[in-house]
C-alpha cells in the first residue's frame, strides 16, 4: 500500500471513530438529559401531591382527595398518578379509597428503602418511564407528622409513583444525533478539503521524486520531477531538476571521458553510467597500480613474472606459458611458463605471431599443428610490443566452456599487457644497449667491458667452485699488410671470419672475447689440460684453410695463438690472460703460425707485475 493511501486509511479510520464516538456520546448524554429532566417533573409533581395530601388532611376533607389527584394527574405527560400507603398507615387508617396499597415490587422496594427508584421502557412506539418517590415521615416539618401518623423519624409514609410518556424526549435525541451527523460530516468533508489543499502538492512531489529515484536507481537520470501545484513544491521541484541535469551531464561525461582510458574497446557498458564509472575506475585503479609497480621493476624478466603474477592470481589461470619473439635478432624464448610449454612455438613457426590473430582450438580444432597436449583446449594471443617483439599468450583450458570463460577475459587481459608494453619496450631496449656495452659489434663476440664484469663477479664464484678454464689469447700474423694493401674494409672481413672459426671451435658453455684490433681472447670452461692446446691447434688450422677475397683474387693467412690454464698456472684470471699473452707472443718471435702453452721458465725472461 503506498503512503498516501495509507495517510487516506489511517484519517478515515480516526475520524469515522471520533465520529460514531461523538454520535454515541451525544445520544446517550441527550437520553440522559431528558430523562433526568423527566424525574425533575416527576420529583415536582409528587411534592405537589404531597402538598396536596397534606392540605386535605389539615382541613379535614381527606375523603375529597380522589378529584385532587386525578386533576394532578390529567397533566400533560403523565399517563399514570397513584399512592400507595406503608403497612404502618394501612395498620393505622386502612387501605384507603381504591385500594391505595403497593401495585408492584417498585413501590414495595421504595416503602422499604425510602429512595426514589425510575425505570425507562423502550418501545417501538414509545418511551415510558415509570418513577416511584416516597413520602418520609419526620417530626420536624410543619406539620408535624408524628402528630397523626404512628411512624418513625425517616420511614417511608407512602409513596408518589407515576408512568410518564418521554417519547418526545426520543425523538429529540434522535433529531439532535442527526443534526451533529450532518455537522460533522460536513466538518470531516471540510478538513479533506483542507487536507487535500495544502497536503496534496507534498503528497504529489513526494511521489515524483520517489518515481525519479526509481529511474535513477535503474541508471536513468533522464526523468525529472513533476506535479509541483504550489510556490513551495515548485521552488523544490526546480531544485532538484536542476541538480539532476548536472547529475545527469556529469555522469554521461565521465562515463565517456573514463572510458576512454580502456584500452579494451569491446567492453560491455552497463546501462548504469554509475555501474560502468566505478567498474571502470576500478580497472584503471588495479592498471594503474600495475603500470606503477613494473616501472619500478629492474629487469625484464621482473615485468614478466609481474604479468604472469596477474594472469594467476588476478584472472585465476593456472597453466599458461608467455612467449618472446624478437624478430630483429631471431631469437625465440619461453619467458615465463606455468605447468610447462606444450607447443612446438620455439623451434617452429607460430601461427598467432604469422597471422597477428588469436588462436582459438574451440573454434576450429586443430588449428594449429605445434600444439601437443592431447585432451585440452587452448587460446594463443599474439600482443605486439614493437616492431620487432611480439609476445604470445598461449592458455590451456580442460574443455569449451573453460575456454569460453577464458575468452571473456582476453580483452581484460590485453588491457594489462598494453599497458605493460612501454615498460617491456624499455627494459628490452635497455637490454640492447647493455648487449651492445657489452658485445662487439663487428664480431658478435663479447668485448672488454664484458670481460671486466665477469671477471669480477664469475671468477670469484667458480674459483669457490673448484672450476677451471683454458686461456687462449689469438692474433692474425702481419694483419696491418692487409689492411695497408687492401683496406680496412678486407680487414673487418677477416676478423669476421676468425670470429667464425673460433665458435665454430669452440663449446657453448665457453666464452670468446674480442679483446683487442685483431686480438682475440677465449675462456675454455673447464677443459682438461691437454684439450687446451689441441682447441687452440684446430682454430689455428682452420683459419689457414680460410680463403680472403679482395680485389679479385683471394689469399689465406695465420694466427699465433698463446695459452694458459686457470687456476693451475696462477689463481688470477688476470694473470693467466697475461701468461697467455706472453705465449702468444712468444709464439709471433718464433717463427708465427704456432701455437705455443705457457710454461714457468718464461717467467725468468719476463716479470709479471702485480697488477695482473
Amino acid at each position: 500500500m503506498e503512503s498516501r493511501q495509507k495517510v487516506i486509511t489511517a484519517l478515515v479510520i480516526i475520524f469515522s471513530l471520533f465520529f460514531i464516538s461523538m454520535i454515541i456520546s451525544t445520544a446517550l448524554n441527550f437520553r440522559d438529559y431528558g430523562v433526568k429532566t423527566a424525574e425533575n417533573k416527576a420529583k415536582l409533581t409528587a411534592e405537589i401531591v404531597k402538598i396536596g395530601l397534606t392540605s386535605h388532611m389539615v382541613n379535614g376533607i381527606m375523603d375529597q382527595r380522589d378529584f385532587f389527584i386525578n386533576q394532578i394527574g390529567s397533566v400533560e405527560k403523565i399517563s399514570e398518578l397513584w399512592i400507595a400507603r406503608s403497612p404502618t398507615v394501612i395498620q393505622q387508617y386502612g387501605e384507603g379509597h381504591n385500594n391505595e396499597t403497593p401495585r408492584d415490587k417498585i413501590d414495595t422496594d421504595v416503602l422499604k428503602s425510602g429512595k426514589m427508584e425510575s425505570v425507562t421502557t423502550e418501545m417501538p412506539s414509545k418511551s415510558i418511564l415509570r418513577v416511584s418517590i416516597p413520602y418520609i415521615a419526620t417530626e420536624y416539618g410543619t406539620p408535624n407528622c408524628m402528630a397523626c401518623h404512628n411512624a418513625k423519624e425517616g420511614e417511608a409514609l407512602g409513596v408518589v409513583s407515576m408512568v410518564m410518556d418521554i417519547s418526545d424526549i426520543r425523538t429529540s435525541s434522535l433529531r439532535t444525533v442527526l443534526y451533529n451527523m450532518a455537522i460533522t460530516i460536513l466538518t470531516i468533508i471540510l478538513i479533506f478539503m483542507v487536507i487535500n489543499r495544502f497536503i496534496k502538492p507534498f503528497v504529489s512531489i513526494f511521489y515524483s521524486i520517489r518515481d525519479v529515484m526509481q529511474s535513477a536507481y535503474r541508471g536513468d537520470y533522464s526523468v525529472r520531477i513533476k506535479g509541483h501545484q504550489n510556490a513551495e513544491s515548485k521552488t523544490v521541484a526546480d531544485m532538484l531538476n536542476t541538480m539532476l541535469e548536472k547529475l545527469q551531464h556529469t555522469f554521461e561525461e565521465l562515463d565517456k571521458k573514463v572510458y576512454v582510458f580502456i584500452k579494451n574497446k569491446n567492453y560491455v557498458k552497463e546501462t548504469d553510467p554509475l555501474i560502468n564509472i566505478n567498474s571502470t575506475i576500478e580497472r584503471l585503479s588495479d592498471i594503474y597500480k600495475f603500470k606503477q609497480t613494473i616501472e619500478n621493476d629492474k629487469d625484464l624478466e621482473d615485468i614478466y613474472n609481474r604479468i604472469a603474477s596477474v594472469l594467476k592470481d588476478h584472472f585465476k589461470l593456472d597453466d599458461f606459458t608467455m612467449t618472446e619473439i624478437d624478430t630483429m635478432n631471431k631469437v625465440k624464448k619461453n619467458v615465463y611458463s606455468e605447468k610447462g610449454c606444450h607447443c612446438g612455438i620455439l623451434d617452429n613457426e607460430c601461427r598467432a605471431d604469422r597471422i597477428n590473430v588469436s588462436v582459438d582450438s574451440s573454434i576450429f580444432k586443430n588449428s594449429c599443428e605445434l600444439y601437443k597436449l592431447v585432451g585440452t583446449e587452448h587460446i594463443c594471443m599474439p600482443y605486439t610490443i614493437s616492431n620487432e617483439l611480439t609476445l604470445v599468450l598461449t592458455i590451456v583450458t580442460k574443455n569449451v566452456e573453460e575456454t569460453e570463460q577464458v575468452r571473456t577475459i582476453t580483452s581484460d587481459i590485453e588491457d594489462y599487457i598494453t599497458t605493460a608494453r612501454p615498460a617491456i619496450v624499455s627494459k628490452k631496449l635497455m637490454q640492447t644497449l647493455n648487449q651492445m656495452a657489452r658485445v662487439d659489434q663487428l664480431t658478435g663476440m663479447y668485448n672488454r667491458k664484458f670481460l671486466d664484469e665477469f671477471a669480477d663477479v664469475s671468477i670469484p664464484q667458480a674459483v669457490r667452485a673448484g672450476t677451471s678454464f683454458g686461456v687462449l689469447m689469438i692474433d692474425i700474423d702481419y694483419f696491418k699488410m692487409i689492411n695497408d694493401n687492401y683496406g680496412h674494409d678486407v680487414g673487418d672481413e677477416a676478423i669476421r671470419m676468425v670470429s667464425g672459426v673460433i665458435r665454430s671451435s669452440i663449446r657453448k658453455a665457453d666464452m670468446a672475447i674480442r679483446y683487442g684490433g685483431e686480438e682475440f681472447l677465449v675462456l675454455l670452461y673447464n677443459c682438461e689440460e691437454e684439450k687446451i692446446v689441441k682447441i687452440a691447434e684446430t682454430i689455428r688450422v682452420e683459419f689457414s684453410k680460410q680463403k680472403i677475397y679482395a680485389d679479385g683474387e683471394s689469399f689465406s693467412k695465420t694466427l699465433s695463438v698463446g695459452c694458459s690454464n686457470f687456476p693451475k698456472d696462477s689463481d688470477s684470471i688476470w694473470k693467466c690472460i697475461k701468461f697467455a699473452d706472453m705465449s702468444l707472443y712468444q709464439a709471433k718471435d718464433t717463427g708465427r703460425n704456432k701455437v705455443i702453452a705457457f710454461k714457468q721458465d718464461m717467467l725468468d725472461n719476463t716479470k709479471v707485475g702485480d697488477s695482473y
